[in-house]
């Protein structure tokens, strides 16, 4: 029976839930440098940023502004890692 290393346990788990390095890094640079308030990001999976908000407003400037968004946040993490944008009115 051969021995798994807790750090390969805990990254499959944080990339089974989608918490891999560059969720971390997308939060950071969202919070700084997007600005639209009301809206908070849910998550992160194959490419594709969840955020939710409860403003009808705010979930209409980020459809404007997703392809900027989509590229400053590619440009952050310093490779394509970002190709979608979903938005939850709550």
């Amino acid at each position: 029976m051969a021995w798994t290393q807790a750090c390969d346990i805990i990254n499959s788990l944080k990339k089974k839930i989608g918490l891999e390095s560059e969720f971390f890094t997308i939060v950071k640079v969202w919070e700084k440098e997007v600005g639209i308030d009301g809206i908070g990001i849910t998550g992160y999976r194959n490419g594709t940023v969840f955020v939710k908000t409860q403003s009808s407003v705010a979930s209409y400037e980020l459809n404007l502004r997703k392809k900027e968004i989509i590229r400053k946040l590619n440009q952050y993490v310093g490779k394509v890692v970002v190709k979608n944008i979903k938005v939850k009115i709550m």
